[in-house]
């Protein structure tokens, strides 16, 4: 069975991530793991303070009942970094995701990662769910709508497929947004005349139909929608977001495989999205199967 990895310290942003991850277990038959790290170096030297190390335990500990369930699996890990404790954790466990909170520096209902999430958010090796400030207040409220950002790259793809398994679960429909930036097209102060303009016009044809297809070849148990829009992808996915419940982005194209890596687009969006965003690492055999493979397993 696959397991849902819950980085939380004693913020309320804590509170949010685990409401977040409820629905996913709920959906999916994944377990649960609350996981804090309390500052203390393992590392064998003269510096050692059993004692003292017990202590701070003894409170993440504490932090952790206070926040779980009964059943639910705890986990109090040593570590003077936080991230680097977690992203430690979620590898030995083999986590099929990792779910954090926002900072309560940003507005209420947005996700904006703190300093934990940042770093999980480069280079965490399965996928990482970053959730709005606030959202708790109305986590009973169903994910019925999954966005996907697409532009046909193979990171998209991963995470349209992941959203697709998504949708299964949760009986969701797909929306996928594709964004049309003419800046990839030329340099705007440049970009003049009818040679221009022509080639802009076949560009932006070219990437709808691309939509119309990708959109009409999901599987048939899945109700999609393609919405082709024009501007910046990460501020218009962020726009998208208000009318999404769940927002599923793959990483940049290039950098280490199997690491979660942001791209500009994925940058912008994590740090103004309405809704839970998960990021899926770079390359072959990191979406999310593990964690949807938790239900189909069980109903096999």
């Amino acid at each position: 069975m696959s397991e849902i990895l819950v980085g939380v310290d004693g913020t309320a942003g804590a509170e949010d991530a685990l409401a977040f991850a409820e629905q996913l277990a709920g959906a999916t038959g994944a377990t649960l793991r609350l996981a804090t790290a309390f500052p203390y170096d393992d590392t064998p030297s003269r510096m050692l303070n059993e004692a003292y190390r017990d202590a701070l335990r003894a409170d993440a500990m504490a932090l952790l009942d206070r926040l779980a369930d009964a059943g639910m699996e705890k986990e109090a890990v040593a570590g003077v970094s936080p991230p680097h404790a977690l992203h430690e954790l979620a590898a030995e466990r083999d986590a099929a995701l990792v779910v954090v909170g926002s900072t309560h520096r940003g507005p209420i209902g947005r996700v904006l990662p703190g300093s934990t999430a940042e770093r999980l958010l480069h280079g965490a090796s399965c996928p990482v769910a970053i959730v709005p400030r606030g959202y708790r207040v109305g986590a009973d409220v169903e994910i019925r709508t999954i966005g996907v950002g697409y532009d046909a790259s193979d990171e998209s793809q991963s995470a349209l497929d992941a959203a697709c398994e998504l949708a299964r679960r949760f009986g969701a429909a797909i929306r996928v947004v594709r964004v049309f930036d003419s800046t990839e097209v030329g340099t705007p102060g440049l970009a003049v005349g009818p040679a221009y303009a022509e080639v802009f016009k076949e560009v932006e044809e070219r990437q709808r139909a691309d939509l119309d297809r990708c959109v009409a070849e999901l599987p048939e148990d899945i109700t999609a929608e393609g919405v082709f829009l024009g501007g910046r992808p990460g501020h218009e996915l962020a726009v998208q977001s208000q009318s999404l419940d769940l927002l599923v982005v793959g990483s940049r194209g290039y950098g280490p495989l199997r690491a979660v890596l942001l791209g500009g687009v994925s940058h912008t969006l994590v740090r103004s999205a309405a809704c839970p965003v998960i990021v899926l690492p770079r390359g072959a055999h990191t979406d999310l199967h593990k964690l949807t493979a938790s239900t189909a397993e069980a109903n096999a």
